[in-house]
């Protein structure tokens, strides 16, 4: 229940559903996640731990603004630590685990104009790339850089170039699969400067 707890409330603040900035009480929070207090209220722990949310006595919960500050320190770190995990899922990829993302980057080739449907197929990328690369420790690394950059997808998705997002994942997938490791690099390289680019555009400064 508890992981539960923390994939929903991950999705109504990636979407915006909870608004950066925003003020929310933790039992209204409940109700929205139709789940208990306390697996929320842990849910609630992880993402103020991930810098999403903040945590104010007597006050609420305060949905973090997006800052380009902070992302421009989150695509530092992510650039960095992605390197890595695609170096080892390529070199450490199953025959079963290959396929997949090849079956992977035909769907994100298909879901070029659709953002709902690359966000589903984005996290399964995630979640195939993390079992490949067999490294739990970079896998809780990375887990709060991406949702970080998925929020700034769609706060700025009317200058997010969907197709070319998904062509770049597609990609990365299949150097994966192909254990190309310096394909999936130059793949991941396009992710992040595109990434940039919308960074780039945040008006809200710090």
């Amino acid at each position: 229940m508890g992981q539960q707890a923390y994939r929903r409330l991950e999705h109504l603040l990636v979407t915006l559903a909870l608004a950066p900035g925003a003020l929310v009480q933790e039992s209204v929070l409940c109700e929205r996640l139709q789940i208990g207090r306390t697996p929320v209220r842990e849910a609630v722990q992880r993402m103020a731990g991930h810098g999403l949310l903040r945590v104010l006595p007597r006050k609420g919960l305060l949905v973090a603004p997006v800052l380009r500050s902070e992302l421009n320190q989150v695509l530092e770190t992510r650039r960095v630590l992605e390197r890595l995990l695609v170096v080892k899922a390529s070199e450490r990829a199953s025959i079963d685990q290959r396929g997949a993302l090849e079956l992977l980057a035909a769907s994100l080739e298909r879901a070029r104009h659709d953002l709902q449907a690359f966000l589903r197929l984005d996290y399964r990328l995630d979640e195939l790339l993390a079992a490949a690369g067999g490294n739990t420790f970079l896998v809780r690394a990375l887990e709060p850089l991406h949702i970080h950059c998925r929020r700034c997808w769609f706060l700025r998705q009317s200058s997010l170039d969907a197709a070319q997002a998904a062509g770049l994942h597609a990609a990365l997938a299949r150097a994966v699969a192909a254990q190309d490791g310096s394909g999936a690099i130059r793949a991941l390289n396009g992710i992040i400067g595109a990434m940039e680019e919308l960074v780039g555009g945040l008006d809200a400064l710090s």
